[in-house]
């Protein structure tokens, strides 16, 4: 996944910051609950709440925020008869957020922002309400996804309002309690342990997807940077010393393809000893059976072993490296997502 928004705006040097972000969605609009643009003071900004017009009435909300140092509410109209060029109208209002933030909220944020670049998924949690002169007061706090306040944040009074827990926690807002919750996850980072057919497919495939992919290989010549796009990490060297040099974090996936199988045994037991989320290997039924006995007869428990996704990817009939590639980062999305889309049969 791309770099957090906030992340990249808390910086230490900022003494405020506007956030805003989609609350809700009537009719069509370009935008889904959870989409989010952070603006700094000086007019700088990342992220987008829908471009065109809307775009527009949200960085001049966001300019006023930071005159007033108070946070508002915007309802962007799409309801015009242009259809064409940036103001293109899709039909809908789109309710947002402008949140001023400053001292312990920015604080709050940089908190987020850290437990992220450490791979780990966020909640931010902000409760509406109105201070006796009517503006509007928003109390922010963060959670990690299990629900445990980040330093002191303590949850917002928010009756019938679900908490997001899962893997498949999106950011809602809930009008009865008036608390928006925004799900956060890190950057998604992926290790190819091979750079074969299907190591270098994935490679192009899973870059689309927003991963970070890094690739590694014993042989020069397939650890070649012309062979894999722009912004692919390259490593040429032992696969185990790759694996424990490694960030991994909750948010890390790795593919073993290597050229061999003892090598594929050493990369599994390997990433065995580290955090991870999603962990494959290519193989036949038979090579998934052996290599399953050889780790259960080096003592790892059932419960780390079933984590290994072998045969890799999901069952779609795959055999080009191509369609071997599409099932993997299938099943990939499916762990990211919680769910349970039936594996290949090798």
């Amino acid at each position: 996944m791309p770099t957090p928004f906030i992340a990249q705006f808390a910086a230490p040097d900022a003494a405020d910051l506007v956030v805003v972000s989609v609350l809700a969605v009537r009719g069509s609009a370009p935008r889904h609950v959870g989409a989010y643009m952070a603006v700094r003071a000086d007019g700088r900004f990342s992220g987008t709440v829908g471009g065109g017009q809307g775009e527009r009435a949200a960085l001049e909300a966001a300019a006023a925020a930071f005159a007033s140092k108070r946070s508002s509410l915007l309802d962007v109209r799409m309801l015009g008869d242009r259809a064409e060029g940036e103001d293109m109208i899709c039909g809908g209002v789109s309710s947002m957020l402008v949140e001023y933030a400053s001292g312990p909220d920015l604080e709050t944020y940089r908190k987020a922002a850290a437990l992220l670049a450490a791979g780990r998924r966020i909640v931010l949690a902000r409760a509406l309400s109105e201070a006796p002169d009517g503006t509007l007061r928003v109390a922010l706090s963060a959670f990690g996804e299990d629900g445990t306040p980040i330093e002191g944040s303590t949850p917002p009074a928010a009756p019938g309002a679900a908490f997001p827990r899962g893997p498949a926690a999106r950011s809602f807002y809930d009008e009865s309690s008036r608390t928006y919750f925004q799900v956060e996850d890190p950057e998604e980072k992926l290790l190819i342990l091979g750079a074969g057919h299907v190591g270098t497919t994935l490679a192009g495939f899973a870059s689309r997807l927003g991963f970070s992919v890094t690739v590694v290989d014993e042989r020069p010549e397939f650890a070649d940077q012309s062979r894999f796009p722009a912004g692919t990490a390259i490593r040429c060297g032992g696969f185990v010393e790759n694996i424990e040099a490694f960030p991994f974090d909750g948010a890390t996936s790795a593919v073993v393809v290597t050229p061999g199988h003892l090598k594929d045994i050493d990369c599994v037991r390997a990433v065995f000893a580290r955090e991870f989320r999603y962990l494959g290997m290519i193989g036949s039924s038979r090579k998934t059976a052996m290599v399953l006995e050889r780790l259960r007869a080096d003592g790892f428990p059932s419960a780390l072993i079933d984590r290994l996704h072998a045969p890799i990817g999901l069952d779609i009939g795959a055999e080009t490296p191509q369609e071997i590639s599409v099932s993997v980062l299938a099943e990939m999305i499916s762990v990211r997502r919680g769910g349970n889309a039936r594996r290949a049969r090798g």
